[in-house]
């Protein structure tokens, strides 16, 4: 696999999160959630919808040969939007930008993460570190709130 770096995301790269967002949700979560919660997860990932959160969030790429091959964001304490384009999933990338977004959440002054998963990432986030808090029944998908502490 060619190098793959962490940065910061760009307001021009907002189509290209919302194309990678939502290809991920339909390939990845569809065996957790129906087909229209999956839509109704996409339809939160718009690009203009990237565009907003990305105003009110730390947002990283990850990028390989000037291609976005994977996301993450950091907003009020919580790891948000992580995902991987599906067929680069379990290579390291989703770890790396964890990784990145921790150390970034030490250095803003932050100890302790929150993120609210999918049931699909469940086991990945537990793999990292992550405890279960509680299950979150919601209409949009159900997730599971999560926590890490930085310390």
């Amino acid at each position: 696999m060619n190098a793959i770096h962490i940065q910061s995301a760009t307001v021009e790269d907002a189509s290209d999160l919302s194309a990678l967002i939502q290809a991920a949700v339909r390939i990845s979560n569809s065996g957790d959630y129906d087909p229209a919660t999956v839509e109704l997860i996409c339809a939160n990932f718009t690009r203009d919808k990237v565009i907003e959160k990305m105003a009110l969030r730390d947002v990283f790429v990850a990028v390989c040969n000037r291609d976005i091959v994977g996301t993450v964001s950091l907003g009020n304490g919580k790891l948000h939007s992580m995902f991987v384009e599906p067929n680069r999933q379990r290579k390291g990338i989703g770890r790396r930008l964890v990784d990145h977004l921790e150390k970034h959440a030490v250095n803003t002054g932050h100890t302790e993460l929150k993120l609210s998963s999918s049931i699909t990432a469940k086991p990945f986030y537990e793999k990292l570190g992550y405890e279960l808090v509680k299950f979150e029944e919601r209409s949009d998908g159900s997730t599971f709130l999560m926590k890490k502490s930085l310390q």
